[in-house]
């Protein structure tokens, strides 16, 4: 268990440069004590729950949570224009290929080249926001290798800390993990039915459309007209 009292910390500005990981460690020798029953369960093959995690992780992950949601905030002001012509042409595709069953294969080169430009920008962010958990993450290892450091120290727990042991350890959540889930802005706030696949909007079915059509080549539009 956490002694609470022993811990209280406002975690600062995100980046795990020299300055920040020596903070990272002072926090982790100073709630080193209020840490010690947590510690020694760790070294007994415990696994901590997340909302047992000390204040100072707890930061790191809520700064980190802020962060990735204000670059996908940027992403979409600066790509204001670009995302509303993409939602508009999804449905002149799928009114296309689906209701009329015309292949118009200029066309979706237009709309292939539009959302090639926000897969690149979606790429992008989908980069910045891994560097962010992988710099919250190098602080949440500082602060624990000092609290482990110093409890070993007191003679509390034995042995260097285990490199697979990191509680708090972030992850970007599975609304990441597809750039096209970017078009589909309502999957952003619920991970577990993220995926174009089980989405029935015209956007998921324009975008199947486009990728099928340019797996297959020109057999699929053979003898049509471009629009």
């Amino acid at each position: 268990m956490i002694s609470k009292a022993r811990i209280n910390v406002r975690v600062r500005r995100l980046k795990a440069g020299p300055l920040s990981s020596a903070r990272a460690r002072f926090h982790g020798r100073r709630d080193a004590a209020g840490l010690r029953e947590f510690l020694t369960d760790a070294a007994a093959g415990g696994t901590p729950a997340d909302d047992g995690l000390p204040p100072y992780i707890l930061g790191l992950r809520a700064r980190v949570h802020r962060d990735t949601a204000g670059l996908r905030s940027r992403l979409l002001a600066a790509h204001h224009g670009l995302y509303v012509r993409i939602q508009a042409e999804s449905v002149r595709v799928v009114t296309q290929y689906d209701e009329r069953a015309e292949p118009a294969p200029a066309a979706l080169a237009r709309y292939g080249e539009r959302v090639g430009q926000w897969r690149s920008a979606a790429a992008v962010c989908r980069q910045q926001a891994q560097q962010l958990v992988g710099e919250a993450n190098q602080l949440i290892a500082c602060y624990w290798d000092a609290a482990w450091r110093r409890t070993r120290r007191d003679g509390h727990v034995d042995g260097p800390r285990p490199t697979s042991w990191l509680p708090g350890e972030i992850e970007l959540d599975r609304t990441w993990a597809h750039l096209d889930d970017s078009l589909l802005s309502d999957r952003w706030y619920a991970p577990e039915g993220a995926g174009r696949n089980a989405d029935p909007s015209a956007v998921a079915r324009a975008l199947h459309i486009l990728d099928h059509q340019a797996v297959r080549g020109g057999g699929a539009t053979s003898g049509a007209h471009g629009r």
